[in-house]
């Protein structure tokens, strides 16, 4: 029996929890890897750093017009000068290293979607599917009865 198989079976009947899994299929590796939801924050970091209230608020300066410095320094009296700091840097690091999509809106996305999935008495399990380089965004798969009943040697 496949590893889908006995997990999605693992799982059938199942009250929701942070316990339940979630594939990461590695392509360039060709490894799958199965972690809980518990787990995934730690294996795969969602990037924040767009939704610091530092840097939403210095967009939106932006945005309005404001002169980048006067924005800055609008941002520091109102957050202080190292919150400010530390938050454009956790921004400019993401930024060049490439998050493959994966915010935290996203993991939260798939945290409430998999709840709502399992308590409407569904059984599907997520594949993240990760992305080859930085900039490729990571695709997030649904294994379900059908997927599962198509594989080779599957009960």
């Amino acid at each position: 029996m496949c590893e889908f198989t006995r997990t999605y079976k693992s799982i059938l009947g199942n009250k929701w929890s942070l316990n339940f899994p979630v594939f990461l299929f590695d392509r360039d590796w060709f490894r799958l890897k199965k972690v809980t939801l518990y787990d995934l924050a730690k294996e795969l970091r969602p990037d924040n750093s767009q939704e610091a209230p530092e840097i939403i608020q210095y967009q939106q300066l932006l945005k309005e017009g404001h002169d980048h410095l006067l924005a800055i320094q609008e941002c520091w009296n109102e957050f202080g000068i190292e919150d400010f700091h530390r938050s454009l840097r956790n921004s400019s690091e993401w930024k060049s290293k490439g998050n493959n999509g994966w915010t935290f809106k996203k993991y939260a996305e798939l945290l409430i979607g998999y709840r709502k999935i399992i308590e409407s008495k569904e059984v599907r399990i997520p594949l993240i599917i990760l992305g080859r380089n930085p900039k490729e965004d990571h695709q997030l798969e649904w294994i379900n009865k059908d997927f599962i009943s198509e594989l080779p040697l599957s009960d």
